[in-house]
């Protein structure tokens, strides 16, 4: 088993132990007071710990927020496609009704043109983002604005 646990990285081992801890039932001032003693068994300074904790409460939430913005915007492509297949299935339809009359096929015309912007707004829904991307941050504001909050 020590083997297995070598191979892990520093935030694996990390995670591990305090899942560990948590099913121990330890609670978060005990957590807390672990943390102070063994930083200063490695010879930190408890301000070192606390910046080091700062530092990553601030990564964690801004990684949570990331991943709801690409949650969100995957969700308004889906929504995007479904509509774009009930839609292009009720012209096919009234394209079939109406083929006796005029003996034109024009749906595919719409599918094929509503499916050029689908693309579009595929492509944008799923290219690399990060925390300085404008529209991330412009949704940010929006978000916040929603829930009455102030960023």
């Amino acid at each position: 088993m020590a083997n297995r646990l070598e191979h892990h990285e520093d935030d694996e081992m990390a995670e591990i132990l305090r899942l560990a801890i948590q099913k121990q039932g330890a609670e978060n001032r005990d957590l807390r007071q672990r943390l102070l003693a063994v930083g200063g068994e490695l010879g930190l300074s408890p301000e070192a710990i606390a910046e080091a904790e700062l530092e990553y409460r601030v990564a964690a939430a801004r990684k949570k927020e990331l991943a709801l913005y690409d949650k969100d915007r995957r969700g308004a492509l889906r929504i995007h496609f479904g509509v774009y297949m009930i839609v292009n299935a009720a012209f096919v339809g009234l394209n079939i009704l109406t083929y006796q009359e005029d003996r034109q096929i024009w749906a595919p015309a719409m599918y094929l043109l509503w499916g050029i912007g689908l693309a579009i707004h595929a492509l944008v829904s799923t290219r690399k983002f990060d925390w300085d991307d404008e529209e991330f941050q412009k949704w940010r504001v929006e978000r916040a604005e929603k829930r009455g909050e102030i960023l």
